[in-house]
């Protein structure tokens, strides 16, 4: 939790649209309009997006349907942290979607912290 920056509350509150995010395609896109100013939402949309990503890649044959179903696996895994409260990366790719920049970590959002915006 630190390590985001998302306090207890947003967690409380953004619990349901936090697994919905790995509901489908439909699901990341409600939870994506509903939960913009939640952290804790953002996170999970992050994670489910690039397991969503991962996903397209199922057509392919063989290769295909081992990462399809590593992917239903993640899906499963991120709906539990996301309902449960957990900020955790789903395993093997979650760290990729710190790239999505919905969420960034602490560190990384305290460095720019000091620069003023300039227009």
């Amino acid at each position: 939790m630190n390590e985001f920056n998302i306090s207890p509350k947003e967690i409380e509150e953004g619990k349901t649209m936090g697994g919905v995010a790995y509901i489908t395609w439909i699901g990341l896109l409600i939870a994506f309009i509903t939960g913009k100013e939640n952290r804790y939402v953002m996170y999970h949309v992050q994670q489910a997006l690039i397991v969503l990503l991962f996903a397209l890649l199922t057509p392919i044959p063989v290769l295909g349907w081992i990462i399809g179903v590593g992917c239903l696996v993640l899906a499963i895994i991120g709906l539990l942290n996301g309902f449960g409260g957990k900020v955790k990366p789903v395993p093997i790719i979650g760290t990729i979607g710190y790239k999505f920049n919905l969420v960034k970590p602490a560190a990384a959002t305290s460095q720019s912290a000091g620069t003023p915006d300039v227009q």
